[in-house]
C-alpha cells in the first residue's frame, strides 16, 4: 500500500488477509488482525467480494442493491471487525492498517494459527482416559522393515546421564526457597549468551540451545516466588549481562493458576519463567510463515535444557504450554503482537517421596528398558 496514490476520502476496500472457513458454529470470516470472527452471511461475503479496490459507499450500495444508509451500517460493522479498511485523509499510507510487524510477512497462515491458539480454555487433566483403551494410538511405530540392527546400550559421559535418566515433570513441591546460585545457574546455562560470533550482519549470540539462523528470539521473563536473597517479583533476564532487571511497577499474580490455568500442581514452584519471542529478530531474516514454526520449536529446545539443568541441580522442573496469554502479557507489559508469550517453565524443591505426576494420583510403576540411559563407566 505504501507508494500507491492515495484513495479519495470516504471509500472502503477489503482488508488484506481475510479468511473464511467452516467452524463448529457455521461459516465464519475473520481478519488476520484479530482472533474473533463473525458469521459469514451471504451479505458479508458479497461485500468482501466487491471490494477488491477502493469503492464509495454509494457505488457499493448500487452493486448490492441496498440503500446507502443500510450499506453504511453493514460497512461499519465490518470495519469494527477489521474486515475492511476505510481511507481517511490523515492516513498517509492510503488508509490500510498493516498487520503488526512481523506478521505482515508471515500472514495469513502463521497469524491465524497464532490467534486461534491464544487464551484457550484449559480443563484440569483427568485421571481417566478420554476414550477406550482400544482407541489409544500405539506409543511406538511397528517395525518399518524386515531387519533390525541391534545397538549397544547408550553410555552418556559425565553428569549428563543422571539428569537425562531422572528428568521428570514435577507438580509436587516442598516448601522453602531455592538458592540464588541455583537460579543463576539455571538461567545462565539455559538462556545466557555463551559467546559472540563475528558475522557480516553483526555479532551473533551463541547459547547452549540451537536457534535457527542464530536469531535467539526467545527472552526469559522471570517470576521469582521463593528465591534466597532475591525479592519476590517480576524480572527480565539479561542474557548478555547475566543479570536480572526488576520490572518496577509490575505486579505478580496472586496464584500461579492465573498464568497457568488448571495447573494447580505448580503453585508450590519457587520460580516460573515465561518465554516471549522478539518476533522481529526472526522476521528480519526469514520472510516465510514457516519461521513461526521454528520459533515454537526453539521454545522446546530451551525447555529441555532448562529441565535438564534443573534436574542436575536437584530441583524439580516443569514446562507447559497451557498459558493465559493475555494475562501474562498484561502483567509483564509485553506487546502481544510484537512480543507474544509462547511457553512457560519453572522449578522448585521436589516434594519428598516417590515421584508421581499429580498430587491426587499414585506413583506409577516404572519398568526400566534394557537400553535406558546409564552413566558411562
Amino acid at each position: 500500500m505504501n507508494g500507491q496514490p492515495p484513495a479519495p476520502a470516504g471509500r472502503v476496500r477489503r482488508a488484506p488477509h481475510v479468511w473464511c472457513g467452516w467452524e463448529a458454529g457455521g461459516r465464519v470470516v475473520r481478519s488476520a488482525r484479530r482472533a474473533e470472527g463473525v458469521p459469514a452471511s451471504p451479505l458479508v461475503l458479497s461485500v468482501l467480494d466487491r471490494l477488491d479496490d477502493w469503492t464509495t459507499i454509494d457505488d457499493l450500495a448500487a452493486a448490492l442493491d441496498l440503500p446507502p444508509t443500510a450499506t453504511r451500517g453493514v460497512v461499519d460493522g465490518m470495519l469494527a471487525h477489521d474486515l475492511l479498511d476505510e481511507w481517511v485523509a490523515r492516513d498517509v499510507d492510503g488508509g490500510c492498517a498493516p498487520l503488526p510487524t512481523p506478521w505482515e510477512a508471515w500472514a495469513p497462515a502463521a497469524r491465524l494459527f497464532h490467534l486461534a491458539t491464544r487464551d484457550v480454555a484449559f480443563g484440569r487433566p483427568s485421571a481417566d482416559p478420554p476414550s477406550s483403551a482400544a482407541d489409544r494410538p500405539s506409543p511406538v511405530l511397528p517395525p518399518q522393515g524386515p531387519f533390525d540392527v541391534p545397538l549397544p546400550a547408550p553410555r552418556v559421559p559425565g553428569a549428563l546421564a543422571p539428569a537425562l535418566a531422572t528428568r521428570r515433570t514435577h507438580r509436587r513441591f516442598a516448601s522453602g526457597a531455592i538458592g540464588l546460585g541455583d537460579l543463576a545457574t539455571l538461567l545462565g546455562a539455559t538462556f545466557g549468551v555463551q559467546a559472540w560470533a563475528a558475522a557480516a550482519e553483526g555479532p551473533l549470540a551463541l547459547k547452549t540451545s540451537p536457534s535457527g539462523g542464530a536469531r535467539h528470539s526467545l527472552e526469559a521473563w522471570v517470576w521469582a516466588r521463593a528465591v534466597d536473597d532475591l525479592p519476590a517479583g517480576l524480572y527480565h533476564y539479561r542474557p548478555d549481562a547475566h543479570a536480572l532487571t526488576r520490572l518496577d511497577g509490575r505486579q505478580a499474580p496472586a496464584r500461579v493458576t492465573m498464568w497457568l490455568p488448571a495447573q494447580e500442581g505448580y503453585e508450590g514452584a519457587a520460580v516460573v519463567v515465561v518465554l516471549a519471542s522478539e518476533l522481529a529478530r526472526v522476521a528480519w531474516r526469514y520472510r516465510s510463515a514457516r519461521a513461526y514454526r521454528v520459533v515454537l520449536i526453539e521454545a522446546g529446545h530451551l525447555a529441555q535444557t532448562f529441565c535438564l539443568v534443573a534436574t542436575a541441580l536437584g530441583l524439580g522442573p516443569f514446562c507447559t504450554g497451557a498459558l493465559a496469554d493475555t494475562a501474562i502479557e498484561t502483567a509483564l507489559g509485553l506487546d502481544a503482537d510484537r512480543r507474544p508469550v509462547v511457553y512457560a517453565m519453572g522449578a522448585g524443591i521436589p516434594a519428598a517421596g516417590a515421584w508421581r505426576p499429580h498430587e491426587d494420583r499414585q506413583a506409577p510403576v516404572l519398568t526400566p528398558t534394557p537400553h535406558r540411559v546409564t552413566p558411562d563407566a
